[in-house]
């Protein structure tokens, strides 16, 4: 995966929301199938023991023991199990959310992985189930801090290469986002930006912050401060130099970049070079 793309998924798991429904272990029964079912939440399935099939997006697995699945919200899926070998299964529903977006509607992910740990996974579960029945006041909050452990746990099962990005908002952030890191030594308005994915410039600012976590003009500036750091460590250019190329006046750049570091520029590169 591109380095632009891995930096635009870290932005999208950081403002990641998450909220558990329900969590349980279950061993299923005979009766436990079902066909073109859309679920509102998105599902886990962790197997440890029988047999059955699982139809995902017009797409056929049949998970075995050690097997976690995943069932994204807004999926049509099946499910059945074998009469003499039923599942027994750890199994949530839940949302992952930024803004008004699905996690799972940005990075398309494997429907079946194969869990490394299956004792850790087990007792994330566990936890989970005993957090749902604690009267701790933090205990939604742990309950997060949990479910969050999980959805990590499957992202890196996945070869980072493999992790495709989809959905029409993320077409258009790409885009932006690749404007601006092409454009850093020029001046960028909103405006400009906008038309870029023919928004309402107001519209746009909303869109951009559900989708990262903060305005367009703070985005800018912290990449701006980004590169620069990379151009104090790896280069001999001047510091009026490097402020050009992130298209800053000296003084203003200056300011910033103790604001966003904590050091002066030439601060930032005597520190790094001694390190």
């Amino acid at each position: 995966m591109k380095e632009s793309n891995q930096a635009f998924i870290h932005s999208y798991l950081s403002n990641t929301q998450v909220n558990l429904e329900v969590v349980a272990h279950t061993k299923v029964s005979e009766s436990w199938k079902d066909t073109n079912n859309i679920s509102p939440y998105n599902r886990f399935y962790f197997i440890r023991q029988g047999r059955g099939r699982i139809e995902i997006g017009g797409k056929v697995y049949c998970p075995v023991p050690g097997q976690l699945v995943l069932i994204p919200a807004g999926t049509v899926y099946s499910y059945g199990t074998e009469p003499a070998d039923t599942y027994l299964k750890y199994w949530c529903h839940f949302t992952a959310e930024i803004g008004d977006v699905s996690l799972f509607d940005l990075l398309v992910l494997p429907s079946v992985i194969d869990v490394r740990d299956e004792a850790y996974l087990e007792g994330c579960f566990r936890r989970l189930m005993d957090l749902t029945e604690s009267g701790e006041f933090t205990s939604a909050l742990r309950s997060k801090a949990v479910l969050l452990d999980i959805i990590c746990l499957y992202i890196e099962h996945t070869s980072v290469d493999t992790i495709r990005t989809g959905g029409s908002s993320m077409e258009k952030i790409n885009r932006v986002l690749q404007y601006i890191d092409s454009h850093l030594a020029e001046s960028v308005t909103v405006e400009e930006l906008a038309k870029l994915v023919h928004f309402h410039p107001n519209y746009f600012i909303r869109f951009f912050k559900t989708m990262l976590g903060s305005p367009p003009i703070l985005y800018i500036t912290k990449r701006r401060m980004e590169k620069a750091k990379t151009l104090l460590v790896t280069t001999d250019k001047s510091i009026s130099e490097i402020a050009e190329e992130v298209g800053l006046q000296l003084h203003y750049f200056s300011r910033a970049f103790r604001g966003h570091s904590g050091f002066s520029p030439t601060e930032y590169r005597q520190q790094r070079l001694e390190d």
